[in-house]
């Protein structure tokens, strides 16, 4: 297992991380109302039509839209967001199926870094955003 050190700690690159819809909750927070939100432009239009224009889908409804539809714009994942933001993101394009750190990593790399300012932090950097976080709901996955 390749590992990453850093400020003495040690945790594993291949950790995996997904969006634990409970963990929203306890915090008070409608995981379906920030799927909604993170609908794009184009859905928009529909949802108006839609009963409590769209509040009222499911999570699984909205995750299929934004893995097979909103998540393919090109402005889904835009240099200008918070890094949380993009990572939260990456997970729901992905369907909210596990991703490891590189894998994140490298979607940060491909859709969020600005090639006039390619700052990104380093794998340990992505964990420890993740595991600190309180708003989105990054749960590390115990394989």
């Amino acid at each position: 297992m390749v590992t990453i050190v850093q400020e003495g700690q040690t945790s594993a690159t291949n950790s995996k991380f997904h969006i634990d819809e409970r963990r929203v909750s306890m915090n008070n927070r409608s995981f379906q109302l920030l799927l909604l939100q993170r609908r794009c432009a184009s859905c928009w239009g529909s949802l108006i039509q839609e009963p409590d224009s769209g509040r009222q889908l499911t999570a699984s409804k909205h995750l299929s839209k934004i893995a097979n539809h909103c998540a393919k714009t090109s402005d889904y994942i835009s240099k200008g967001m918070p890094i949380a933001e993009a990572i939260f993101r990456l997970l729901l394009a992905n369907r909210n199926k596990q991703m490891t750190i590189g894998e994140i990593y490298d979607g940060l790399s491909d859709r969020w870094v600005d090639r006039m300012n390619p700052s990104i932090p380093e794998l340990y950097g992505i964990y420890k955003i993740m595991t600190n976080d309180v708003f989105y709901g990054f749960v590390e996955d115990i394989i």
